[in-house]
């Protein structure tokens, strides 16, 4: 579980290293704002916000995951990289999020909060048969349920700030 643990989380850091350092480039190359980036990402987090608030499964790719899990090619370390570490760990949300901040709060900064919150998920993939032993089932399905409200309303934030900037834009 470790190793596991470890793999995922090294595939998603891997990732989200790669849109922060490479984000600006990729606003330049596609000719992207930042400010309409907020907006079709504030989009994806609020529509992420309410899957878990409302327990639904919008757009899931679950028919990729099983193609996966029947590969013999692929070992338990790999399949923990691509299954857990891309797009839980690392989903549209997660880009989307590590994209923005980059941008607005610079590198370093974000650098450090996804280098802690990659720290922070490691440890609660490593423990997380205690934690649901201590909280118990129910504590963490309100837990997730709050989660998701707060995502919704970051995510309200998100469109609202990039409404505002292309606005902004035009006028100017």
């Amino acid at each position: 579980m470790i190793r596991q643990a470890f793999v995922a989380t090294g595939v998603a850091g891997i990732l989200m290293l790669t849109f922060l350092i490479f984000n600006n480039l990729l606003f330049d190359l596609l000719g992207i704002e930042l400010e309409s980036f907020k907006v079709a990402g504030g989009i994806i987090l609020f529509i992420l916000g309410l899957q878990i608030v409302l327990g639904l499964e919008i757009g899931g790719s679950s028919a990729g995951h099983k193609n996966l899990e029947s590969s013999d090619r692929i070992g338990k370390k790999s399949m923990a990289g691509v299954i857990i570490g891309t797009p839980i760990m690392c989903g549209p949300g997660t880009i989307t999020t590590v994209m923005i901040l980059g941008a607005q709060d610079g590198i370093l900064l974000t650098l450090l909060a996804v280098i802690l919150a990659l720290l922070c998920i490691w440890l609660i993939l490593i423990f997380s048969a205690q934690i649901k032993k201590l909280l118990g089932e129910t504590v963490l399905v309100i837990l997730s349920k709050i989660v998701g409200l707060l995502l919704t309303a970051i995510a309200v934030h998100t469109i609202w700030t990039g409404i505002l900037g292309l606005i902004s834009l035009s006028v100017i």
